[in-house]
């Protein structure tokens, strides 16, 4: 299959904010609303059922990814204080872990949430091109144990965890490729990766959404666009609109199927609609 034959505009694309200095990490809330970040202002941001957008929090660091766990609460990666970050929505929030066994954490970029309720963090070295930026990720349990998951990744970057929750998949951006690794074996973690797809330099995939059928949606700042894979890695299509740089996405609105879109080059928000809803998320009492 020609990827130059599946460019195509984004279906019911629009803007929906603009003026964000470094949006990231967009996460829906069990209250329905999206929830992101402004890395460049150290703050959390809230944009309401009627498009209205609001500051929920600022911080002193860099957050760049949020998430929701199974208690409701937000957990933020914080590059710039390299921790992960718990937020009950009331006073400040507080330091959920911000080391492995004493060694500081690189800058923690994107978490998601496990079924049973831990978290899995990706800590990219940021690092100069051409050195690779080779990176863990980190699993943070119910406890607050903290341990490696996966070791040595070219910067680890986005991350999602499957349909069916037996694989948590990564974007390795300076690999240019997406791998997946399953979460129900005891194996080792270097032995129990697949290569989900690699993309051609200079994709550089980042943010990752799944919607019901499995498929994976990713963003490639690199070519200014969004790969649809399904989940064997095959392309479904490519997204594109001039000028646009998306860095990461999540599903929210009422059907849950609509797609809002972190844009660096931009500094703003858009949407634009799925044919299929997003995956539920273990958020508060979903």
């Amino acid at each position: 299959m020609n990827p130059n034959e599946l460019i195509h505009r984004p279906r019911g694309f629009k803007p929906l904010a603009s003026g964000i200095e470094g949006p990231e990490g967009p996460a829906l809330g069990p209250d329905g609303c999206m929830y992101f970040v402004s890395s460049d202002n150290a703050s959390i941001l809230k944009i309401s059922s009627d498009d209205q957008v609001s500051t929920v929090l600022t911080l002193s660091g860099r957050p760049n990814g949020l998430a929701f766990g199974n208690d409701g609460e937000m957990y933020i990666a914080d590059a710039g204080s390299k921790s992960i970050l718990r937020y009950s929505g009331k006073g400040k929030p507080e330091v959920y872990t911000d080391n492995y066994d004493g060694a500081s954490f690189s800058g923690p970029n994107d978490i998601c949430v496990m079924e049973d309720g831990s978290l899995l963090f990706t800590d990219p070295l940021r690092l100069p091109p051409p050195d690779p930026s080779m990176s863990p990720v980190f699993k943070v349990d119910t406890t607050g144990i903290t341990e490696p998951f996966i070791t040595d990744l070219a910067y680890p970057n986005g991350i999602a965890i499957s349909y069916d929750k037996s694989e948590v998949i990564v974007s390795e951006s300076k690999a240019n490729r997406l791998i997946a690794t399953n979460l129900q074996t005891k194996e080792s973690q270097a032995i129990n990766q697949r290569l989900v797809r690699r993309f051609k330099e200079p994709g550089r995939p980042d943010g990752i959404a799944i919607d019901i059928e499995e498929n994976i949606l990713v963003c490639l700042p690199g070519i200014h666009s969004i790969a649809k894979l399904d989940k064997k890695g095959e392309m479904l299509d490519l997204f594109h609109v001039p000028n646009w740089q998306p860095e990461n996405l999540a599903f929210g609105g009422p059907d849950n199927k609509t797609l809002y879109v972190c844009s660096g080059l931009q500094s703003a928000v858009h949407t634009f609609k799925n044919d299929l809803p997003g995956i539920k998320l273990p958020i508060g009492n979903n």
